[in-house]
């Protein structure tokens, strides 16, 4: 009996002690558990806050380049227009070459015409000779009037040899004026075809810069263009003059980098001209703007951007652009061509702002908002023009 008694105690100590165990070793676990879900989440918190920061940087770098994108588009159209203005009006300058022409054509026929008639009607008279006209005189007073006569044919067959001779030169000048004017329309068509390529590798690469981020960045890049477009490219080259002033009161060394020696002195031949160095320069659309910068990467101030682009092609310019407005040689603002240096007095009297000239009074360079193109007939870059120097030989 007693042990009958004892079987279930004994079991029901068993499962009391092994209920204890049991729970006394999950209470440690759940523990451990919750600690390794706070943990996991504390990290994904950080990743999505890393991420978050991430995006803000992206979203920002690619703000900037939209906008200097935008900004270089706006420019290049400007251009585009001036040339367009320039084409329509060397046309119908050409058109009035071409009636002037016209009218020389018809007035040297009518000369030809009358010259003929002149010869045709003094053939069928039966004049062979003036000598035999003389000589055929009956008299003194006769002989004096066929005299007239013959000074009078003489004159009016040397005056109208003379009057077409006349109109033959006129229109050989002319001839080359015209010629000179269709040269001069071709040259604008083709600097209107450069310029609007060069609108499409801007537009290209504001289309890279966007198809690097996700729909929600792009979300906020709109929002963040919208926003900074109301802030006028001029406000922000005056800013981008008092950084440059302040950075140059306190002694920060614009020169940071190599010099590549002291600048060209002259012109240097270029293979593929002008247009290849602005189609090299142009890469760089959109790459910051950075005080002292002299590569890509981090980026380029402006004479950084100029040196950089030119040394490319084994052309070395100095450092600075106060020190780049020595390079190469004077040139009038009136025979400014595509790749000359553009320089402009900002921060200081001197040239303290270089660019690269594309034409028709557009120039790409390195300034507030990165590297773009920029119209120098807006307000902030006319009143602030230097002079130019030019380092490619035509």
């Amino acid at each position: 009996m007693n042990s009958v008694r004892l079987k279930p105690k004994s079991a029901l100590i068993s499962i009391v002690i092994g209920a204890i165990l049991l729970g006394g070793s999950s209470i440690p676990a759940r523990a451990d558990d919750l600690q390794q879900q706070l943990d996991q989440s504390q990290q994904q918190a950080n990743q999505l806050k890393g991420n978050l920061n991430a995006q803000k940087d992206k979203v920002s770098d690619a703000t900037a380049q939209v906008l200097a994108l935008k900004q270089s588009v706006q420019a290049l159209n400007n251009s585009i227009a001036r040339e367009q203005q320039l084409l329509t009006e060397e046309q119908n300058h050409l058109k009035g070459l071409e009636e002037q022409q016209q009218k020389l054509e018809d007035q040297r026929q009518e000369h030809i015409k009358a010259l003929g008639q002149f010869l045709k009607s003094n053939y069928e008279d039966g004049i062979t000779t003036y000598f035999a006209v003389l000589f055929d005189a009956t008299s003194l007073s006769d002989f004096i009037d066929r005299a007239d006569k013959i000074q009078m044919i003489v004159g009016t067959y040397s005056k109208l040899q003379n009057d077409i001779a006349v109109l033959n030169k006129s229109m050989e000048t002319q001839m080359g004026l015209i010629k000179q004017k269709k040269e001069t329309i071709q040259s604008t068509i083709q600097d209107k075809a450069n310029t609007q390529q060069s609108v499409q590798q801007t537009l290209n690469k504001q289309q890279t810069v966007l198809a690097q981020l996700s729909s929600e960045e792009k979300v906020t890049l709109n929002a963040s263009v919208a926003a900074q477009a109301k802030v006028s490219r001029i406000q922000k080259l005056i800013q981008q003059e008092a950084f440059e002033a302040a950075n140059a009161a306190k002694g920060s060394d614009q020169s940071s980098g190599t010099n590549y020696g002291g600048g060209v002195a002259g012109t240097v031949t270029v293979s593929g001209g002008a247009q290849q160095i602005i189609s090299f320069g142009a890469q760089f659309l959109g790459t910051p703007y950075v005080w002292g910068g002299t590569t890509a990467s981090p980026g380029f101030d402006c004479s950084g951007y100029v040196q950089y682009v030119y040394r490319h092609f084994g052309i070395s310019l100095s450092r600075t652009s106060e020190q780049q407005y020595s390079n190469g040689v004077y040139v009038s603002r009136s025979d400014l061509r595509p790749g000359d240096l553009v320089f402009f007095h900002t921060y200081s009297s001197g040239a303290s702002h270089v660019g690269i000239y594309v034409g028709n009074n557009t120039m790409i360079n390195s300034s507030s908002g990165g590297v773009s193109y920029d119209d120098m007939t807006n307000s902030y870059w006319a009143t602030r023009y230097l002079g130019a120097r030019r380092v490619i030989a035509s």
